[in-house]
């Protein structure tokens, strides 16, 4: 942030040396950081204090705001003279959204009452004092949010501020020189830390911070210096574990023909081994659509993938993200997309794409055209170094517009039909393994009567299969063994008489 650091330079020099600006009418004040969170505003606003030797004077809006009418605005006017009477001092006011926010009107077009007019007061009031100390020598004032656009507009305009600051997630060279710098006053081997930096794209300044520590807790156990293994170790268990409903898959949960097994634990190698597919040149793909009946498996797969590459899961489908309201599905995938890279490795699995996704070039309404095109905005800015990897779901991939599902979107497809007589077999060992059969009945048998059937239908089978069995429980009280007419009835009650 070079450049943001000379312009800070300028403006506090300017109020510490205001005899020299006043003969010209200069009046520089006010440093408002805007940006993610975890990113180093307030950190900002303390070096400003260190660096030119001022009185450091945090405010948090917690601690202004009170219950009687009238005290918030006395909160304020007190910290204003506490700091003035202080110089040379850096008034800062943290999560100032919480405070400033946009004043509240009634529906009449009148005042607001009760904790509305309250609020409105505070605003006028911090407004008020902004302008009373804006030229007063050897004061600074500065400010810290994440939510800019909920600021009172009259609050943040330009005579009250002359610095609006975005302070972003660091680009690489930047995430270099901060895992530098966290580095630099613990015992540590030396090691190139370029492999670090380009790994944790999106990451924050607190983020890389964390990673550090906690690769120094691990040198820390056994009393070395802290190695390039502690901090690759500290990556890749920070890394994956946003998992909301998450339901845990392994290899031998998944039943499919071996052509897609092949394949599968060819794309997760892969994944797993970035470092090797850079090494030999080989691209990782950004997404795979499955194509397949419902039941076959699809969603288990995406959660396969999740489970073995150790990613943070977010499923989405239509219901998930289509809002009522205008503009809600674009901000509900933005919000999706954001989260996944701030918690890379990740996976996006979108089910029922051609229910997200429809052709374009059909009659839509605006809402959906608007979807999709957002949708495209939002992988196209995806950098192979954000590792978030895309797994859609779909029984007609015809009705999905050519635009997703083309480029380097989706540059995978992968067909998951119904499991063959082995698949079939295993899946039957699997939901029947606790109950006894009748003589004549063999699992090999039904085997071959569903092979054709998707892992979803057999299961369900299955289990009506043994709630039949169930009704002919007797006084032992234990599931009698089942039979053939308990299967037949079983297909019959899943498939249906349509």
């Amino acid at each position: 942030m070079e450049d943001e650091k000379q312009q800070i330079r300028e403006l506090v020099e300017s109020q510490l040396n205001s005899k020299k600006y006043k003969r010209y009418g200069v009046v520089r004040n006010g440093i408002l950081l805007h940006g993610p969170q975890g990113t180093g505003k307030s950190f900002l606003a303390e070096a400003t204090a260190g660096e030119f030797g001022l009185r450091f004077y945090y405010v948090s809006p917690l601690k202004l705001v009170d219950q009687k009418i009238g005290a918030t605005a006395e909160n304020i006017r007190y910290e204003f003279a506490r700091a003035a009477a202080n110089t040379p001092v850096l008034l800062f006011f943290d999560e100032l959204d919480a405070l400033g926010t946009a004043r509240q009107a009634s529906s009449t077009g009148g005042d607001p009452g009760g904790g509305g007019r309250e609020l409105n007061n505070a605003v006028i009031q911090l407004m008020q004092c902004i302008a009373e100390y804006r030229a007063k020598p050897g004061f600074v004032y500065a400010a810290a949010t994440n939510r800019l656009d909920a600021l009172d507009a009259a609050l943040i305009r330009d005579d009250r501020w002359d610095l609006r600051i975005r302070v972003d997630r660091p680009d690489e060279q930047a995430r270099l020189k901060i895992i530098q710098a966290q580095l630099s006053n613990r015992p540590w081997q030396r090691f190139d830390l370029k492999e670090f930096a380009r790994d944790t794209p999106g990451a924050t300044a607190a983020r890389l911070k964390l990673l550090v520590n906690r690769a120094a807790l691990f040198a820390a156990e056994q009393s070395r210096l802290i190695e390039a293994r502690d901090l690759r170790r500290a990556l890749e268990e920070s890394g994956g574990t946003d998992r909301p409903l998450f339901e845990k898959v392994q290899w031998e949960d998944l039943v499919v023909n071996d052509v897609v097994e092949r394949d599968l634990r060819t794309l997760i190698r892969l994944l797993e081994n970035r470092e090797l597919a850079r090494k030999n040149q080989i691209s990782v793909p950004m997404g795979l659509v499955l194509i397949g009946p419902t039941g076959s498996g699809k969603s288990m797969i995406a959660r396969l993938i999740a489970t073995q590459t150790h990613r943070s899961y977010y499923p989405v489908t239509p219901a998930d993200v289509l809002g009522g309201n205008v503009g809600d599905s674009v901000k509900r995938i933005q919000q999706v997309f954001a989260r996944a890279k701030e918690s890379s490795p990740s996976l996006i699995f979108l089910d029922e794409m051609d229910g997200l996704f429809p052709d374009r070039k059909r009659i839509l309404n605006q809402h959906d055209v608007q979807f999709v095109e957002q949708f495209l905005i939002e992988v196209s800015a995806l950098e192979p170094n954000n590792n978030v990897f895309l797994v859609g779901a779909t029984n007609h991939p015809e009705n999905i517009d050519p635009s997703v599902l083309g480029g380097h979107r989706f540059s995978e497809k992968l067909h998951v039909g119904a499991p063959g007589p082995e698949g079939c077999l295993k899946l039957l060992r699997k939901y029947l393994a606790d109950v006894q059969l009748e003589p004549s009945v063999t699992l090999e048998r039904i085997a071959q009567d569903l092979s054709r059937s998707a892992p979803a239908d057999i299961e369900a089978i299955c289990a009506a299969a043994k709630r039949f069995a169930f009704s002919r429980i007797g006084e032992a009280r234990e599931l009698p063994p089942l039979g053939v007419k308990d299967f037949e009835e079983a297909v019959n009650r899943v498939r249906g008489q349509y």
